[in-house]
């Protein structure tokens, strides 16, 4: 609240307590931090970076070195990966935890004061099967978390371990089937679920998929009483649905901007009675804002981390401070944190929405550089993602999943575009919807110059079975925690053909026919 009042003073203060405790670590005083004495001057003298800048450091850290970016000890290192980069380790202090819990702290308390429901139940927390066996980095260093508790502070950490409804002991099982099993087991044995609090509603999609699909063999799993009172209510409903298992649930916390809005229409099968509420910007690398409840977005974590944000329609000019976001704007942000991180950008982009007493309210709006460059076309995902909505305003088309990637068919030397599509629709409306979406795309000089030097494929469309379903146990195969995995609408690896089945049935349904 104090924050809140005044962002300017708050962000100041943190910027100068976090150089002081980093002046002496190799990049304080590669940097000068010792004599930085404002904003400006830090935006003068350290400049911006991204994790290919910092890759020299973070492999430092790896391999066991000590203040490297940071004075104070690391204690682990979490990985991170985009749709289209390789596993990145985040470096992680008591300090950088302490950043993240002055934002999540701030959200259980706002969710708690405002859903007396939620008292006295307990809560589940995403808790995803681990890729492979616990991790070392070359220097002895931990890698990854069990849970998404450990973004709390000490004294929320505690009570919310005493209320979780699934342990996060079932982390450590390997087999997806068991996870699965050990998870929906665990959660249909609680009688009192207040919450749920994942991050991609896609994963609570399949977790409840699983569910409904083995019902009858889950049953004899519970206490004979519990068992009883599901059927009697399954009974008197006539459907399977949160209510029904969950009398008592009052909340699901989960994404609901982007690409993830795309979900809450499925979401909304099982969780019709139930507020949703969307999470804030929190990544990996830090936190940076958080919900409170009634407001229409989520209010910037001023608390945690110093914050700065390019201004997307004015990028040449100096990065903006906190309290200079203006609603209506588009900023990407930047972040310097207690685990490192200086100056970071994060290559997100947020909307500011309004001001919660000063401080701004921003949503989540997207990736910024998801960028597939093949052959020059320069395509990004928020063209994708105005392709897609130009297909639903037109054809009322709203597939349960689409994704668009590149592809190589046997013996033809162009790479094209492939939407690959999980949907009811005909084939003759795939097409059309592909259409559609290429008419959007060539508006892009460059993206047409490619195909009319013919570098560039025709796109094409492949349907699909159970389609985030396979995306995530590629995502997995590929080193990602399943509740960690986002939504995404493009993706530039050309693995796709092969994981939805092939490139072989790729010619029945092209829009070149």
């Amino acid at each position: 609240q104090r924050a809140a009042r005044d962002p300017e003073r708050a962000q100041t203060e943190k910027l100068k307590a976090l150089l002081a405790a980093n002046q002496n670590c190799g990049y304080g005083r590669k940097y000068g931090f010792e004599s930085v004495d404002s904003p400006t001057a830090y935006q003068r003298k350290v400049p911006v970076t991204d994790y290919e800048t910092l890759s020299p450091w973070m492999d430092q850290i790896a391999e066991g070195q000590s203040a490297v970016l940071t004075s104070a000890p690391v204690r682990m290192m979490e990985r991170t990966s985009g749709s289209s980069s390789k596993n990145k380790l985040i470096p992680y202090t008591d300090g950088l935890l302490r950043e993240f819990s002055a934002g999540t702290d701030a959200w259980l308390f706002n969710l708690y004061a405002s859903h007396r429901a939620l008292w006295g139940t307990k809560s589940y927390w995403s808790v995803s099967p681990v890729a492979q066996q616990a991790e070392k980095t070359p220097g002895g260093l931990p890698i990854g978390f069990e849970d998404d508790t450990e973004y709390f502070g000490v004294l929320a950490r505690w009570a919310l371990r005493r209320m979780m409804a699934v342990p996060a002991a079932v982390a450590r099982l390997s087999d997806m089937e068991q996870w699965r099993r050990a998870t929906a087991t665990a959660l249909l044995a609680t009688d009192d679920l207040g919450l749920i609090s994942v991050w991609s509603p896609s994963f609570l999609i399949l977790l409840m998929e699983y569910v409904e699909k083995n019902f009858e063999q889950l049953l004899p799993d519970l206490p004979l009483a519990r068992a009883r009172a599901i059927e009697n209510a399954f009974d008197t409903s006539g459907k399977l649905s949160a209510k029904v298992l969950w009398p008592r649930l009052a909340l699901v916390s989960c994404w609901t901007d982007g690409c993830a809005a795309d979900f809450l229409p499925g979401l909304r099968r099982w969780f019709a009675q139930v507020p949703i509420q969307g999470k804030g910007l929190l990544a990996t690398e830090g936190a940076i804002s958080f919900p409170l409840w009634g407001q229409p977005g989520s209010v910037l974590a001023l608390s945690g981390h110093f914050l700065e944000f390019i201004d997307l329609d004015n990028t040449q000019g100096p990065p903006l401070l906190a309290h200079q976001l203006q609603p209506g704007g588009s900023y990407t942000p930047l972040l310097s944190t207690g685990g490192g991180l200086y100056r970071y950008q994060l290559r997100d982009v947020v909307h500011c929405v309004g001001r919660y007493r000063q401080a701004p309210l921003v949503r989540f709006a997207g990736k910024l550089d998801r960028v597939s460059d093949l052959c020059g076309e320069k395509l990004n995902e928020r063209r994708v993602e105005q392709a897609l909505n130009r297909v639903h305003r037109q054809l009322h088309f709203s597939p349960k999943f689409a994704l668009v990637a590149p592809v190589r068919l046997p013996g033809v030397t162009q790479v094209s575009y492939c939407l690959f599509v999980e949907s009811d629709q005909s084939d003759q409306i795939l097409k059309q919807a592909v259409k559609l979406m290429e008419a959007e795309l060539t508006e892009s000089q460059h993206y047409r110059y490619c195909l009319e030097l013919g570098q560039l494929g025709p796109m094409r469309v492949q349907r699909v079975v159970d389609g985030w379903a396979v995306y995530q146990q590629t995502q997995i195969a590929a080193g990602q925690r399943a509740g960690d995995i986002k939504p995404a609408r493009l993706d530039t690896r050309p693995i796709w053909a092969q994981a939805f089945g092939g490139v072989g049935i790729l010619p029945k349904i092209d829009m070149m026919e």
